[in-house]
């Protein structure tokens, strides 16, 4: 996989046009107002890697204050959160009048939709994944936090979270797509551990909403198999199929119905962005028929899946 680096040397910190062209590149390319320190020694160096549906980014910062904006030129556009882990230093964020100073091996989530400051003073390293809110959306997770969420790590459940985290953003670079693609999916799938109360070991995460949370997981996972059905999902959790759709009911919904919206909403999602060929779209996204495909499609959303293509507004 691909990398992009940039840097900013401990001798450029001093020097107005690298100061400006960091500062300017912390906008563009990440959202963030960086703002450099006028005394003391300070640095930068940011690497980011494709990871699947995960942006990974690892950064080094000393002397700097940086702030997510939607304004300006800013690329971010308010739809991902930052799963973060320090790795070596101190980060101090301001939030809603508060300021709170996470230390190393800290695991911490935050949403740039509600504004904060993160103050690096001392040289701190930071490995970050940048997380879809859509993707924690479909799994059932939260995915807007008005402060800056800090993990308990005396949780192993957290700290088996933060070290594959860890180990992701490390390896980005070194493996092949496919294999990215699967371990971030992984990664997603455990968010639910960080984003909800990871205080609680797995082992007690036993109701029959914590059941549908985690199927919708699985779904999620695995909605492009055109074989997959409620007797799959149910082995895959260890429970009857019986089991599994009583505990769906309970919220309104069936298994398949549930499958079927993420096949829908994932075939919404390639057709705003590809060449609408629908026969091959229908397959990517584990319709076993065009057909079949074309009437689901149709009924949830209005319009054929060609008259949804090649509408103005999704090009």
């Amino acid at each position: 996989m691909s990398k992009i680096i940039h840097s900013l040397s401990a001798q450029e910190f001093t020097d107005p046009t690298r100061r400006h062209a960091w500062t300017s590149m912390m906008l563009k390319s990440y959202g963030m107002v960086c703002r450099l320190g006028t005394s003391g020694p300070g640095d930068g160096f940011v690497e980011n890697c494709a990871l699947g549906p995960l942006l990974s980014i690892d950064i080094k910062m000393t002397n700097q204050r940086v702030s997510p904006t939607l304004r300006d030129s800013a690329c971010w556009n308010g739809d991902h959160l930052f799963l973060k882990v320090i790795k070596h230093g101190s980060i101090s964020i301001e939030q809603n009048g508060n300021t709170r100073t996470f230390g190393t091996d800290s695991l911490l989530v935050t949403d740039p939709l509600h504004a904060y400051s993160e103050i690096f003073n001392a040289s701190t390293s930071v490995a970050i994944l940048r997380i879809s809110k859509e993707s924690l959306k479909i799994r059932g997770l939260p995915s807007s936090f008005h402060d800056v969420l800090g993990r308990d790590l005396s949780s192993p459940d957290v700290m088996a979270v933060r070290d594959f985290a860890l180990f992701l953003v490390e390896k980005s670079s070194s493996i092949g797509r496919d294999v990215a693609t699967r371990m971030s999916q992984h990664c997603m799938d455990l968010m639910d551990i960080v984003l909800n109360d990871g205080t609680k070991s797995g082992r007690n995460r036993t109701s029959a909403s914590a059941l549908v949370l985690r199927a919708k997981q699985v779904i999620t996972r695995l909605a492009r198999n055109p074989n997959l059905d409620v007797g799959w999902i149910a082995r895959e959790l260890s429970v009857s199929p019986n089991y599994l759709t009583r505990a769906f009911r309970a919220t309104g919904q069936t298994p398949m119905r549930y499958l079927m919206a993420v096949r829908l909403q994932l075939a919404k999602k390639l057709l705003a962005e590809q060449n609408p060929r629908v026969k091959e779209i229908s397959f990517q996204c584990g319709f076993s028929s065009s057909s079949h495909f074309c009437t689901a499609f149709k009924r949830e959303f209005g319009t054929s899946p060609l008259e949804f293509a090649h509408r103005p507004d999704e090009q």
